[in-house]
């Protein structure tokens, strides 16, 4: 026989638990099954959330629409737009030129919800000319034959932190 760890009462030698305060013999059990395990265990949760929180907090939030132009045709424009950040923009419209002239409007084939670009996302946009703004297309026939003509398209977006700015891209005139 020999005394309890814990409570001194006498219990069999090779006992690993006593028969009347119930706590395990040896250091490691006894610590294995205290309270201190079952805190340790209820912290995990709590900190992984505390973890969660705090990196929200901590983690710059941006969008950053990037617009790569696909195909410049007559009457058309298609290009991908791509949100490189990780918070929400809006591709609210676009306008074009050829060699320097005054910008005019390009119409959008996108439905209002499809506008909003969220963070990682990438979505085809096409844009079309309107006949009685521009009634040549992107560019008047004359302006196609020229070598050095260049269209330029504007596109406007607004980032989620209400911030509204515009990227240029260019393309050669199309030929027909």
């Amino acid at each position: 026989m020999m005394d309890c760890r814990v409570c001194g009462h006498p219990i069999p030698e090779k006992a690993q638990k006593c028969t009347k305060c119930g706590e395990f013999q040896s250091l490691g059990y006894r610590w294995l099954s205290s309270s201190m395990l079952n805190s340790l265990i209820a912290l995990v949760p709590i900190s992984t959330l505390a973890f969660a929180f705090i990196y929200d907090k901590l983690e710059t939030k941006t969008s950053d629409l990037q617009f790569t132009l696909a195909a410049c045709m007559a009457k058309q424009i298609e290009l991908f737009a791509s949100n490189q950040g990780n918070r929400a923009a809006i591709f609210t419209h676009a306008e074009f030129t050829t060699n320097k002239g005054k910008f005019k409007p390009l119409q959008m084939q996108l439905s209002a919800e499809k506008k909003l670009i969220e963070g990682g996302q990438t979505r085809s946009i096409l844009l079309t000319t309107d006949d009685h703004i521009s009634p040549g297309g992107l560019a008047p026939y004359s302006a196609r034959q020229q070598e050095t003509c260049i269209v330029q398209v504007r596109l406007y977006s607004i980032s989620f932190n209400q911030k509204s700015s515009f990227r240029d891209v260019k393309c050669p005139c199309p030929k027909s």
